[in-house]
């Protein structure tokens, strides 16, 4: 009796796994097909950098944060009007509170005034533009 149990359970398991790999490797094969039109769409790509270009911006440093303490983390800086923009990661160490920053609409720019009299200018879009141009002379 013992071992008809176990070989039960043992079909049973088997037809779990097997209804699992049918429900989920379909799933799987969607996200990669959503995922991969949206990452080569030029009209996806188009409005993502034509709304982050849009994003302005502006106020004073009042708190710094990052994510972890690799080097990879996301470094963050938090102005006085609580919005949260990440940074470069040496802007992030240059940078300290009280700091101003701003980013006009339609620019691709940000600029920070540090307290010393320097000023910082990074390139906000750098990413998005440079994968919505690759995108448009491919077409």
């Amino acid at each position: 009796m013992n071992t008809e149990n176990k070989e039960e359970l043992e079909k049973q398991e088997s037809e779990i796994r097997k209804n699992l790999f049918l429900v989920f490797v379909p799933i799987a094969i969607m996200i990669f097909i959503i995922a991969n039109y949206q990452s080569n769409s030029l009209e996806h790509n188009k409005e993502k950098y034509l709304e982050s270009r849009n994003t302005k911006f502006n106020g004073i440093v009042i708190k710094k944060r990052q994510e972890g303490d690799y080097t990879r983390a996301g470094r963050f800086v938090i102005l006085d009007n609580y919005h949260e923009e990440r940074v470069e990661n040496n802007t992030y160490y240059r940078i300290q509170i009280g700091d101003s920053v701003y980013k006009k609409s339609e620019s691709d720019s940000v600029y920070f005034h540090l307290k010393n009299g320097e000023i910082i200018i990074e390139d906000y879009n750098e990413y998005l533009r440079k994968n919505y141009y690759e995108l448009l002379n491919e077409k």
